[in-house]
Formats: structure tokens, sequence, C-alpha cells
């Protein structure tokens, strides 16, 4: 009986945190999208930087950890880039990465050249995973006169699939999603996840007029890949054996585990926002 009053606690008390940190960061979060250009730029870059530190530093002690620094400051670059809107920015900093990290590394061990290629392949997978989401967020935002609500977009469909898919998962969740990989995440859940995000996505839209045959897929399937997101981390994490990604000293979201906790699904959609916008000749 002492346990359970004990867990019961230890749950209030945590969930208690995550709504303090939800209500000082998500008002942050809204004030740079509105003010959009460096203001959001520079909201961005450190988050990014610590997500990207969770991504190296998850493989610590093991034969797969990227160079880190390297891996940062190639991620800076690629963002800048977007921001400037230099395309041979971003390809030059991924070239200088993979020419560099290949030099450095077979230096240091010239007999292990499959030691090289994942030490590039792994620095090269933080960039894909972290870096150029966070990049694509600002080039979605810097979209002429629609940047905004299509960043809006990406947010409802990223938050309105955690929101509901959490309220869901408590209220009616019976049936393991993925057991192996998250024991907590039901199907129950990610379908109210992917229901309700649907909802506040199809209103941005419908409020703004943009509403159309060409934008509905991009809102049906941007749920689906939240949930892919969601899983995809928590994979990660088992992967390498590791229970939260958040760095001990660098963690900017008491009560949600790390960077990486928070933007898993965040990355994802906004990859396939930005990519779906590309295609269709808004960006």
């Amino acid at each position: 009986m002492g346990e359970r009053l004990y867990s019961s606690a230890k749950q209030l008390s945590n969930l208690q945190v995550r709504l303090m940190t939800s209500i000082v960061l998500i008002p942050i979060a809204l004030i740079a999208s509105i003010l959009g250009d460096v203001f959001f730029l520079l909201a961005l870059l450190p988050v990014m930087c610590v997500g990207m530190l969770e991504f190296y530093l998850m493989e610590k002690n093991t034969t797969m950890q990227g160079s880190t620094i390297t891996g940062l400051l190639a991620g800076i670059l690629v963002v800048i880039a977007f921001y400037l809107h230099t395309e041979w920015l971003w390809q030059a900093t991924l070239i200088g990465c993979i020419v560099f990290i290949g030099i450095l590394e077979f230096s240091r061990q010239p007999k292990q050249s499959y030691h090289t290629l994942v030490q590039v392949g792994v620095t090269l997978c933080g960039l894909l995973y972290i870096a150029f989401p966070t990049a694509f967020l600002v080039a979605i935002r810097n979209i002429p006169s629609d940047g905004f609500m299509w960043l809006l977009i990406v947010f409802a469909i990223t938050w309105g699939t955690d929101t509901f898919a959490y309220i869901f998962g408590r209220l009616f969740g019976k049936t393991k999603l993925a057991p192996l990989i998250s024991p907590n995440k039901t199907v129950e859940g990610a379908l109210g996840g992917i229901f309700g995000a649907w909802i506040p996505a199809l209103l941005i839209l419908l409020i703004a007029g943009k509403l159309n045959m060409i934008i509905a897929p991009m809102i049906i399937i941007g749920p689906f890949l939240a949930v892919t997101g969601d899983l995809f981390e928590s994979a990660l994490k088992r992967f390498f054996k590791v229970k939260d990604s958040y760095i001990e000293g660098l963690n900017i979201f008491p009560g949600h585990g790390g960077v990486l906790d928070r933007i898993d699904a965040l990355v994802w959609v906004a990859t396939w926002v930005f990519l779906y916008l590309y295609i269709v000749g808004i960006i």
C-alpha cells in the first residue's frame, strides 16, 4: 500500500513538473515563432545543439560514436545555410564533414577503414536526424506571407498527436503498440493521437483558407509520422541501452526527459511538411 502511494505521488510530481515546463516553454516557442527571422533561428539553435549532443553521447563508450564537435559545427552551418537560402553552403558543409572526418579517423587508425566509415556515417546521421529538420523548420517559417501558418501546422500535428495520444492512452489504452520498443504506448493512444492531430491542423487550414485536395494528404499522413518518430527514438534508446536521452546539467526540458525525447516526433513531421511543401511548389 505504501509503495503504491509513493508511486502515485511520484507520478503526480512528474506530471506537475511536465506541466510547469510546458507552461514556460510553449509561450517562448510561440513568441519566437511569431517574431520569426533571426529570433526564431536563435531560439532553435541551442535546442538543436543540445539534441545533437544527446544523440552523439548516446553512443558513448561504443565503437559507433560520431564526431561530436564536427557534427555540431556542421549542424549549425546547415541551419544557417537554410536561413540564408544558400544551397551551396549546406552542400559544401556535408562534403567537408565527410572529408574531414574521413581523413582524421583514417590517420588515427589507418588499418581500420570500417571504423572510419562508421564514424562518418554516424556523424552524418546526427545531421540528418536533427540538424536538417531544424533547418527545415527555419525554411518553413521563412515562407513569404504564410510561413507562420505552415509552422503552426507542424506544431499542430506534432503536439496534437502527442497530447491526444497521451489522453487516449491513459483513458482507453489496452492493446500494446510496440511492446518490445516502448511498452507504455498503445494502439488506442496512437489512434487517438492521429485523429486528435487532424482536428487542429485542419481547423488552421480552414481558417486560413488553405484547405484543399493538394494539401490534405500532407495533413492525413503527418500524424502517422509523428507516431513513427516517437517509436524511432525509443528504439534508439533501447539499442544504445539508454533510459533517457538527457545529459546531466543540460536537462532543459525538466519532466520531459531530454531534448530528443521532446522533439522525436517534431523532426519527422518537420521533414515531411518541408518536403511536401517543396514538392508542391510552396517552398
